[in-house]
């Protein structure tokens, strides 16, 4: 695999000073046929025989568990290398894996299954093979991609348009350097807020998307749709809180269960019977629209997706 590099992370909650384990050819390096399950995942499809009909109903499709093998060859001393892969591959620990090749970085999170160190002969080098298992079975991005409205209208704060040049007006006060200030701001004299954004899958599969509401003002019962190209509501969630200026509402579909929170304490207790409480936006292009049965102007919304992959 061309310029293939694999860094494992260790989480022993010590932030940037996790140990790590590289694999670049320099220490240690991967030979060829040393990675296994690296690029598929498995399936599993469940059906029932119909009694009087041929064929079958589908009943369950899912992705379960994956365990992914990689071979480690030492381009160090043996009784090195032994003490350094033995040291770093230990058992109740979180892992997370990044493989770089094509050009590309994507990662997988998960915990040994499974570690053996062989010494070799005099003349061989000493091999680490080291399962991981992944109860999250697919390939992650590497960055969540936001979607801010300000981004994408290219402006701060709201898209107003103007409709004429700044004029001034009999009494406007002056500015420092003697001269009359416009009467209004060019860009925000009338318009339309736009309440709606555009979020677009680009992984392999279905992922979860993270909204972040905030309010420069009093919002009361704010509310997240998301319908796919034709028009078909794929998530529509309303949680009954009032929110005051500086407040921040957090739904996150990724978390198991999905997460209701704000400024940082659970209310899924308040989320409006009949709203949607799981659920996953395909691949492809979405519409993320918002509103609130009051202050929706002082909502900002800001969704996130991290897309989900099949490999590397």
């Amino acid at each position: 695999m061309s310029n293939l590099v694999i860094e494992i992370v260790r989480d022993d909650g010590l932030g940037d000073g996790n140990p790590s384990f590289i694999a670049d050819g320099s220490r240690w390096g991967i030979p060829v046929g040393g990675l296994e399950n690296f690029g598929e995942v498995s399936y599993e499809v469940s059906t029932q025989e119909y009694a009087q009909y041929d064929g079958s109903s589908l009943m369950r499709e899912r992705t379960p568990e994956q365990d992914r093998t990689m071979e480690f060859v030492a381009r160090i001393p043996p009784e090195e290398a032994r003490d350094e892969a033995m040291a770093f591959f230990i058992p109740h620990r979180e892992y997370t894996v990044r493989c770089t090749a094509f050009g590309r970085t994507r990662h997988f999170k998960g915990r040994q299954l499974a570690f053996a160190v062989k010494l070799g002969g005099v003349n061989e080098r000493t091999k680490a093979t080291w399962t991981c298992l992944c109860t999250q079975p697919f390939w992650l991005s590497e960055g969540e991609h936001g979607y801010d409205i300000a981004e994408a209208q290219g402006m701060r704060f709201f898209p107003f348009v103007s409709l004429l040049p700044g004029i001034d007006l009999p009494g406007t006060a002056e500015n420092d350097a003697g001269a009359k200030a416009p009467a209004y701001v060019p860009g925000f004299v009338c318009g339309i807020v736009s309440h709606t954004l555009r979020l677009e899958n680009g992984g392999h599969v279905p992922t979860y998307p993270r909204f972040a509401v905030s309010a420069s003002g009093n919002v009361e019962n704010p509310t997240i749709r998301v319908t796919d190209a034709a028009g078909n509501a794929a998530m529509d969630v309303t949680v009954l809180v009032e929110m005051a200026e500086g407040d921040e509402l957090v739904i996150d579909f990724d978390a198991r269960p999905t997460a209701i929170e704000l400024n940082g304490e659970n209310v899924s207790h308040l989320v409006k019977p009949g709203s949607t409480l799981s659920a996953s936006i395909g691949v492809g292009r979405y519409d993320v629209e918002w509103s609130a049965e009051a202050g929706d102007a002082s909502m900002r919304v800001v969704p996130s997706i991290r897309e989900r992959y099949t490999g590397i």
